[in-house]
Order: C-alpha cells, then sequence, then structure tokens
C-alpha cells in the first residue's frame, strides 16, 4: 500500500470515528479556543492543513491505545 492509500485508509478511519460524536459538540483547543466536532470534520474532508493535523493526532491516539504494557 502506497502513501496516498494509507492516508486515504486514515482519513476515513477518523471520519468514522469524528461521525459518531454530535456535530455540535465541542473540544477546547489551547486555553481559550473551541471547535465544534462538524467542523473538524469539514476540515479533515477538506484535507487542509489542519485536517491533516487531525488526522495525525487521532492516528497517534488510537496508536497509544492499543500499546500494550
Amino acid at each position: 500500500m502506497n502513501e496516498k492509500n494509507v492516508y486515504e485508509e486514515q482519513k476515513k478511519l477518523v471520519l468514522a470515528r469524528l461521525k459518531t460524536i454530535n456535530p455540535e459538540s465541542k473540544i477546547m483547543l489551547g486555553t481559550k479556543n473551541s471547535v465544534s466536532i462538524g467542523e473538524l470534520i469539514a476540515h479533515v474532508e477538506q484535507g487542509d492543513s489542519f485536517g491533516k493535523k487531525i488526522i495525525q493526532a487521532q492516528i497517534q491516539m488510537l496508536r497509544v491505545l492499543t500499546e500494550y504494557d
């Protein structure tokens, strides 16, 4: 599987996870800014730089959650 295919599969996975949450729910970014789940989904779907960072963060979180000690 090439890098483009891996990215597309990761994108699908992240979108599937995000779409299980109420799109009006908000999460905090830092100490002052919040963003809705709907906005996160839009960024991931558009594939902009923020969307790519969301994908990276979600994939990293999944890796951490699946690690065994």
